[in-house]
């Protein structure tokens, strides 16, 4: 990936900045459900419709039993998503110099084979090697979008980041910064029409917690930046998304800010509509 993307990333930071001032002036969701449930031990594997239920994820359990694309793949790194018949994967792949980049490839036959990496992200100027959050990916068949967001140390600064392909996966855009900061956490991506929705580790709140950002575009510019979703009483983090025509939820992991071992950890959701 072209070293041109880094005045791509500070154009939009003054874009970011903008849209912060817009969103403070409407109300881009109407919210309509807030509501959390104890953890299971099995909830590392579950996911949140746009209806606000939590339920199993199938996508994380094909994740585990596809073979991997070739080459070096970051352990619990791989990420798929499924659009009608295709399978698009993401992941982190280690770098000699101990930063990483980010690839993706598309199978047709459910994993057992898949076409050639393509680089979503190559510019991280980390040293942490695979120690590093997943990325996160959407795929959508009527459109042939594939959206992919991620956490990395870009040239101009760290933050987390999104990136989408017009051709089903075959190139991927510049990418755009949805929110700089140094805490490098995780994300979650869903897409239907229109509409994309990220949810996102707040990386500058001192205690954990979870933001979202809107695209009314197709992921070509992001709106509005929601902070925070999570309750401010608790530490949130493991954002989960789901959108379903203007119909979206978010979910995350939440428990006592203290971080206490002996708090029992819920499942939180927030449902509402894009008007």
């Amino acid at each position: 990936m072209s070293r041109m993307l880094r005045p791509v990333r500070r154009a939009a930071l003054a874009t970011l900045l903008a849209a912060l001032a817009a969103a403070c002036a409407d109300e881009p969701v109407q919210w309509t459900l807030a509501r959390s449930s104890p953890a299971s031990t099995a909830d590392s594997a579950m996911t949140v419709t746009a209806a606000g239920e939590i339920i199993p994820d199938s996508m994380a359990a094909l994740a585990r039993r596809v073979t991997p694309p070739a080459g070096p793949v970051c352990p619990g790194s791989l990420r798929v998503a499924r659009a009608g018949a295709v399978l698009h994967a993401v992941w982190w792949t280690p770098r000699a110099d101990s930063g990483a980049r980010l690839e993706s490839a598309h199978s047709a036959d459910d994993g057992r084979t898949w076409s050639a990496a393509v680089a979503v992200d190559t510019l991280d100027r980390g040293v942490n090697g695979c120690r590093r959050s997943p990325p996160a990916i959407a795929a959508d068949a009527a459109s042939g979008y594939v959206h992919v967001t991620y956490a990395l140390r870009a040239p101009e600064g760290p933050g987390l980041f999104f990136a989408h392909s017009m051709d089903g996966g075959a190139t991927f855009h510049s990418p755009v910064a949805i929110l700089y900061g140094d805490r490098l956490g995780r994300t979650s991506v869903a897409s239907s029409g229109d509409l994309v929705v990220v949810g996102f580790e707040d990386p500058n709140s001192a205690t954990p917690r979870i933001g979202l950002a809107l695209s009314r575009t197709m992921g070509h510019i992001f709106e509005h930046r929601l902070l925070p979703v999570s309750d401010d009483n608790g530490a949130a983090t493991e954002p989960m998304t789901a959108v379903s025509g203007h119909r979206l939820a978010i979910g995350w992991r939440e428990r006592a800010a203290d971080g206490s071992a002996a708090t029992r950890s819920a499942l939180a959701v927030r449902a509402g509509v894009v008007p």
